[in-house]
């Protein structure tokens, strides 16, 4: 190039006769030599640049020529570029709106796409931005592309992309946990201020339908007496789970761990189903120091994008069911304790006098009839002389058993002291009292006690009946009214006597 300026151009005319000659070669000199140093300047940046060019002929959309990046990038030499059209190219042939492309450049002269996938020869895919415009050259019209490779940036975005939407998904999923954590902290919260069995089981019917929603599950807690489960807690749809089964027909309670099932048609399955289940399910075993409690049962949901089985999340909920349940059992266990006479069963002193000033209040706000019962066994010191205070022990269950066994479910039966009881019948006129309390009394003379290989003689009880009236209105007076009547009883020799609201006594 520096011998071409030097030859071609700077060389002085053959003739310098004429001295504006001279000045006008000396401007076209340098006026040649500014566009030579600019096309140099031009080819040295189209040649190093670090995005693609792309020339073509606007007429005709044939390539006239491509920077050496363009061909790294695509993977094509110069001469397998030169003279074919845009679409004749691997990279844009399969471009289908390349040549439409072409049509509105040449209308409007500028075209650009911002994100245009290309595959390389190489079967490479990269994300490219396309800028292309039309300029003149020496009076023709010639199109320049500019093909910058934005493959690592989309790369990077797509990367950003992902972060945040798992992002997202991760404090969803972490919202969602705590929210569980709050349902399942108000379930324990409600479970310790439950005092029966019964409401424990509302809450946790309402809490696991806001915790499993959409899903069907239930509860079942082993009953002591027949060891067989029983629903006692259902929440979502109708489930297929049996309210009543046996140890054997759960696999989680004969393995003692979770066991659950993903695929109901492959999965080994547990008997306890009124129907085969749709959808796959988790049983989960409630175990106490040992001792079986019951089994939370769950499922899934049978189609597909419906929420799944969270099993960590049922395994923390049995943990405080069957703690909140140990301690209602532990609590009614005690209270029946402090309540209930250990010999004969039937509730104590301490609960009678409870029990009596409440029944007594409840008789007044309802104006109904109210009967207080006192039953002295005959002759009781005799029978611990005679045969033993351990005699003297089965008379007093077998009595308790016979109040327990004939009694209505209102009235409430208490051992008053030694071989005293008391009887509290709510709703009971003197007729209707009179006439259980000999039902009662009848059933004990026809008692056959045996202690050991001992028949002990027939038990013969007395008995003073006080009906409630304004007059007696409180616990110690109608205690003392049927006190009077049951000695009155004994001093007649009388099965028992009763004593209305006026204080009369009426043989019964």
């Amino acid at each position: 190039m520096d011998q071409l300026i030097s030859s071609d151009i700077i060389s002085p005319p053959l003739s310098s006769e004429n001295t504006q000659s001279e000045i006008d070669w000396s401007e076209h000199q340098q006026i040649e030599i500014a566009l030579l140093s600019s096309e140099m300047r031009y080819r040295r940046l189209f040649e190093t640049a670090k995005d693609g060019i792309l020339l073509l002929d606007a007429d005709t959309g044939q390539i006239v020529d491509a920077n050496p990046f363009l061909q790294e990038l695509l993977g094509y030499s110069l001469t397998e570029l030169l003279g074919k059209t845009l679409w004749e190219i691997g990279p844009f042939k399969d471009i289908s709106a390349s040549q439409s492309a072409f049509r509105l450049l040449q209308n409007q002269e500028y075209v650009r796409y911002e994100n245009l996938p290309l595959e390389t020869r190489d079967g490479q895919h990269r994300q490219v931005e396309f800028v292309s415009n039309v300029y003149l050259v020496d009076g023709r019209r010639v199109i320049q592309c500019n093909i910058r490779d934005i493959t690592a940036r989309k790369k990077t975005e797509a990367e950003i992309r992902k972060a945040n939407e798992d992002l997202r998904i991760l404090v969803a999923e972490l919202k969602m946990r705590d929210q569980e954590m709050q349902l399942l902290n108000r379930m324990n919260d409600l479970l310790q201020a439950c005092t029966t069995q019964a409401e424990a089981y509302q809450v946790i019917t309402l809490v696991a339908g806001e915790l499993f929603t959409g899903q069907t599950g239930c509860l079942s807690i082993l009953n002591p007496w027949n060891q067989h489960f029983e629903l006692v807690a259902r929440w979502g749809d109708e489930g297929p789970m049996e309210t009543n089964f046996s140890w054997e027909d759960c696999w989680a309670m004969r393995r003692g761990q979770p066991h659950e099932v993903v695929d109901p048609q492959t999965g080994l399955l547990c008997q306890h189903f009124l129907s085969s289940p749709e959808a796959g399910y988790l049983c989960a075993p409630l175990m106490v120091q040992g001792d079986t409690l019951g089994v939370l049962f769950l499922m899934g949901g049978a189609q597909k994008g419906e929420r799944s089985i969270n099993k960590q999340l049922i395994v923390a909920m049995g943990e405080g069911i069957k703690l909140a349940l140990s301690n209602i059992d532990l609590r009614e266990k005690l209270r029946e304790q402090a309540i209930h006479d250990p010999l004969t069963g039937l509730y104590n002193l301490r609960y009678l006098e409870d029990s009596l000033e409440r029944e007594l209040y409840r008789a007044q706000r309802r104006d109904s009839p109210l009967c207080v019962t006192i039953l002295d066994i005959n002759h009781f010191k005799r029978v611990n002389d005679t045969y033993g205070h351990a005699a003297g022990d089965t008379l007093l269950r077998e009595l308790g058993r016979i109040l327990r066994e004939n009694l209505r479910k209102s009235d409430i039966a208490c051992r008053y002291g030694g071989d005293e009881f008391v009887l509290i019948m709510p709703d009971s006129s003197l007729d209707d009292t009179r006439h259980r309390v000999q039902q009662a009394l009848d059933l004990v003379k026809e008692m056959r006690i045996w202690h050991g290989d001992q028949l002990l003689e027939p038990l013969s009880v007395a008995a003073g009946v006080a009906v409630a009236h304004e007059h007696n209105n409180n616990a110690r007076e109608i205690l003392r009214a049927a006190d009077q009547a049951l000695y009155a009883a004994k001093q007649a020799m009388l099965d028992f006597i009763a004593t209305d609201f006026a204080g009369d006594r009426v043989s019964l």
